[in-house]
């Protein structure tokens, strides 16, 4: 993807600009995953979701759940909701076709999804029916991540620095504005209570205090970042564009880790038996068991030709993914790390 000339602060590898300010699909098969700017005549006249035979091999972009009810959301206003794990999915109805990145289960009821084109959806009944619950109409912001530390108190990130908060459980939601602009794309609790924050131009940033304040941490990589794991005591592994994962203690002193990989890191995943797992390209994993100081290549059964897109850990231990060819369920005992080389 090509860069404009002149564009400050533009890594060799980061994502590419257009003159308008809108963002687009960046998430396509063709360029999969990277964030493209584009200048459509008009907002696109949205409308309720398609229902698709295909859409469970259809690209899809986020997966939570809460005990057995899982959400796994893409394009198209695509909504697959599985009341069994993972293991059976089915499509329900969205008031909405635009292109949905981001899914939350607070508990086993209430649900929220948020995507481009700053449309919201909150659904009442775990992800059965859904209702736009918009905080602005403004055809030049996306979404890109959403989080809930607790039912009244939740964030949103998204493009050129977009920033939204409640306290309330969604009925009002608050912009911050912040002092410069990169695409936020990623925002995660920590372990000690902490909050992490991740985007381009080697965004990262910590919060102690639930997002009052953010502590912008230094890193030796100014490319995208797409997500952080936190670490036990204080510490991250962040990672991104063309396999660049960095770890860091304590926020401080960063490391770079060698990485298995020159293909885009987007999402990531602390499992239960304490190994950290990224997704990579063509049906590849990173798989760590030492805290994240080392990565190995792991194979997705099944789904050996695709992209994974994010993970979320079943009750019952199985590890779900979306790609760009669906969702699939992996069993721990199916994650085997390549011999190292």
């Amino acid at each position: 993807m090509s860069k404009i000339p002149n564009q400050p602060n533009q890594p060799d590898d980061g994502p590419g600009f257009a003159p308008a300010r809108l963002f687009c699909c960046g998430l396509a098969v063709v360029a999969l995953l990277f964030i493209a700017l584009a200048k459509p005549a008009a907002q696109p006249v949205d409308g309720n979701a398609i229902p698709a035979r295909l859409a469970k091999r259809s690209l899809l972009l986020d997966v939570h759940g809460w005990g057995e009810r899982v959400l796994a959301v893409g394009e198209r206003g695509h909504i697959l909701l599985s009341t069994d794990g993972g293991k059976n999915w089915q499509q329900v109805a969205a008031p909405t076709r635009r292109t949905l990145t981001g899914v939350f289960l607070i508990d086993d009821q209430t649900a929220w999804a948020v995507g481009h084109q700053s449309v919201i959806l909150k659904s009442g009944d775990g992800g059965e029916t859904w209702a736009k619950a918009n905080a602005e109409n403004d055809p030049e912001t996306a979404y890109l991540d959403i989080l809930f530390l607790d039912a009244k108190t939740g964030f949103i990130v998204g493009s050129y620095g977009k920033f939204l908060s409640t306290s309330d459980g969604g009925e009002r939601w608050v912009e911050t504005k912040q002092d410069d602009d990169p695409h936020l794309s990623h925002i995660i609790p920590a372990p000690d209570g902490g909050l992490w924050l991740t985007g381009e131009f080697g965004t990262v940033r910590r919060s102690g205090d639930r997002a009052k304040r953010w502590e912008p941490l230094a890193t030796p990589y100014e490319g995208t970042f797409f997500g952080t794991l936190p670490l036990a005591k204080g510490g991250a592994v962040v990672f991104g564009l063309r396999g660049n994962i960095f770890r860091s203690e304590d926020g401080k002193a960063w490391k770079q880790v060698e990485s298995p990989t020159q293909s885009l890191l987007h999402g990531g995943l602390a499992l239960a038996d304490r190994r950290l797992v990224l997704t990579a390209a063509a049906g590849q994993l990173l798989v760590s068991a030492d805290e994240g100081r080392s990565f190995r290549l792991a194979t997705m059964p099944g789904a050996e030709s695709a992209t994974a897109t994010s993970l979320w850990q079943a009750a019952d231990g199985g590890v779900l993914l979306t790609s760009d060819k669906g969702v699939h369920r992996l069993e721990l005992a199916d994650l085997k790390m390549e011999a190292a080389k």
